[in-house]
Protein backbone atom coordinates (compact mmCIF):
# COMPACT_ATOMS: atom_id res chain seq x y z
CA UNK A 1 0.00 0.00 0.00
CA UNK A 2 0.87 3.43 -0.63
CA UNK A 3 0.07 7.03 0.65
CA UNK A 4 -1.56 7.91 -2.23
CA UNK A 5 -3.80 4.70 -2.24
CA UNK A 6 -4.53 5.72 1.07
CA UNK A 7 -5.36 9.03 -0.28
CA UNK A 8 -7.31 7.43 -2.69
CA UNK A 9 -9.25 5.72 -0.70
CA UNK A 10 -10.43 8.18 1.61
CA UNK A 11 -11.53 10.75 -1.29
CA UNK A 12 -13.85 7.74 -3.06
CA UNK A 13 -15.20 7.36 -0.04
CA UNK A 14 -16.06 11.36 0.51
CA UNK A 15 -17.42 11.11 -3.30
CA UNK A 16 -19.90 8.22 -2.34
CA UNK A 17 -20.79 9.65 0.76
CA UNK A 18 -21.91 13.15 -0.57
CA UNK A 19 -24.07 10.55 -3.20
CA UNK A 20 -25.80 9.40 -0.13
CA UNK A 21 -26.69 12.78 0.94
CA UNK A 22 -28.13 13.33 -2.31
CA UNK A 23 -30.26 10.56 -1.88
CA UNK A 24 -31.46 11.29 1.69
CA UNK A 25 -32.33 14.62 0.93
CA UNK A 26 -34.73 12.96 -2.12
CA UNK A 27 -36.03 10.62 0.16
CA UNK A 28 -36.38 13.27 2.65
CA UNK A 29 -38.25 15.35 0.59
CA UNK A 30 -40.71 12.96 -0.55
CA UNK A 31 -41.25 11.60 2.85
CA UNK A 32 -42.47 15.24 3.19
CA UNK A 33 -44.27 15.84 0.15
CA UNK A 34 -46.45 11.93 1.12
CA UNK A 35 -47.50 13.48 4.63
CA UNK A 36 -48.03 16.96 3.60
CA UNK A 37 -50.40 18.32 6.29
CA UNK A 38 -51.66 21.32 3.95
CA UNK A 39 -53.91 18.59 1.86
CA UNK A 40 -56.45 18.27 5.17
CA UNK A 41 -56.69 14.63 4.45
CA UNK A 42 -54.15 12.11 5.65
CA UNK A 43 -52.58 9.77 3.04
CA UNK A 44 -53.99 6.09 3.20
CA UNK A 45 -50.22 4.41 3.43
CA UNK A 46 -50.70 1.18 4.96
CA UNK A 47 -48.64 0.64 8.64
CA UNK A 48 -46.35 -1.98 7.33
CA UNK A 49 -44.96 0.20 4.24
CA UNK A 50 -44.92 3.07 6.94
CA UNK A 51 -42.63 0.25 9.28
CA UNK A 52 -41.02 -0.74 5.90
CA UNK A 53 -40.18 3.15 5.65
CA UNK A 54 -38.39 3.38 8.76
CA UNK A 55 -36.15 0.95 7.97
CA UNK A 56 -35.23 1.52 4.58
CA UNK A 57 -34.08 5.68 6.05
CA UNK A 58 -32.15 3.76 9.16
CA UNK A 59 -30.22 1.51 6.29
CA UNK A 60 -29.97 4.77 4.10
CA UNK A 61 -28.48 6.45 7.31
CA UNK A 62 -25.91 3.67 8.15
CA UNK A 63 -24.89 3.80 4.46
CA UNK A 64 -24.15 7.55 5.10
CA UNK A 65 -22.66 6.83 8.46
CA UNK A 66 -20.31 3.96 6.84
CA UNK A 67 -19.37 6.17 4.08
CA UNK A 68 -18.55 9.55 6.25
CA UNK A 69 -16.86 7.25 9.15
CA UNK A 70 -14.57 5.36 6.24
CA UNK A 71 -13.83 8.63 4.91
CA UNK A 72 -12.51 10.28 8.21
CA UNK A 73 -10.73 7.24 9.20
CA UNK A 74 -8.72 6.85 6.16
CA UNK A 75 -8.27 10.65 6.11
CA UNK A 76 -7.00 10.62 9.33
CA UNK A 77 -5.10 7.68 8.83
CA UNK A 78 -3.18 9.26 5.46
CA UNK A 79 -2.82 12.31 7.95
CA UNK A 80 -0.73 10.26 10.48
CA UNK A 81 1.23 8.79 7.33
CA UNK A 82 1.88 11.97 5.62
CA UNK A 83 3.31 13.74 9.32
CA UNK A 84 5.55 10.75 9.60
CA UNK A 85 7.40 11.63 6.43
CA UNK A 86 5.89 8.54 4.31
CA UNK A 87 7.42 8.96 1.01
CA UNK A 88 4.42 9.01 -1.34
CA UNK A 89 5.75 5.90 -3.31
CA UNK A 90 6.27 3.82 -0.13
CA UNK A 91 4.99 0.36 0.36
CA UNK A 92 3.23 -0.36 4.36
CA UNK A 93 -0.02 -2.73 5.65
CA UNK A 94 -2.76 -0.56 7.07
CA UNK A 95 -3.69 -1.98 10.37
CA UNK A 96 -6.44 -4.52 9.98
CA UNK A 97 -8.82 -2.93 12.74
CA UNK A 98 -8.83 0.02 10.47
CA UNK A 99 -12.47 -0.78 8.44
CA UNK A 100 -13.96 -2.81 10.77
CA UNK A 101 -16.20 0.12 12.19
CA UNK A 102 -17.36 0.40 8.63
CA UNK A 103 -17.77 -3.56 8.43
CA UNK A 104 -20.02 -2.71 11.24
CA UNK A 105 -22.14 -0.14 9.57
CA UNK A 106 -22.43 -1.91 6.43
CA UNK A 107 -23.70 -4.95 8.05
CA UNK A 108 -26.50 -2.94 10.34
CA UNK A 109 -27.77 -1.29 6.95
CA UNK A 110 -27.81 -4.91 5.29
CA UNK A 111 -30.28 -5.76 8.32
CA UNK A 112 -32.60 -2.43 8.21
CA UNK A 113 -32.79 -3.53 4.30
CA UNK A 114 -33.62 -6.98 4.93
CA UNK A 115 -35.95 -6.30 7.93
CA UNK A 116 -37.84 -3.89 5.62
CA UNK A 117 -38.24 -6.11 2.96
CA UNK A 118 -38.65 -9.40 4.53
CA UNK A 119 -40.63 -7.77 7.29
CA UNK A 120 -42.72 -5.62 6.18
CA UNK A 121 -42.82 -5.38 2.28
CA UNK A 122 -42.80 -8.78 1.40
CA UNK A 123 -45.58 -9.95 3.50
CA UNK A 124 -47.63 -6.87 2.88
CA UNK A 125 -47.70 -7.78 -1.03
CA UNK A 126 -48.14 -11.30 -0.43
CA UNK A 127 -51.34 -10.86 1.48
CA UNK A 128 -52.33 -8.32 -0.46
CA UNK A 129 -52.11 -9.92 -3.83
CA UNK A 130 -53.22 -13.53 -2.38
CA UNK A 131 -55.61 -12.44 -0.27
CA UNK A 132 -58.03 -10.15 -2.39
Amino acid sequence: MRLDDVKNAYETLSGTASQIVRQLSLAGIGLIWLFNGGTGAKPPLPHPLLQAALFIFLALFFDLLQYLLGTFTWFCYFRKKERAGTPPDKEFLAPAWINWPTWFLFGLKAACMLVAYLGFILPFLFSTFFNA
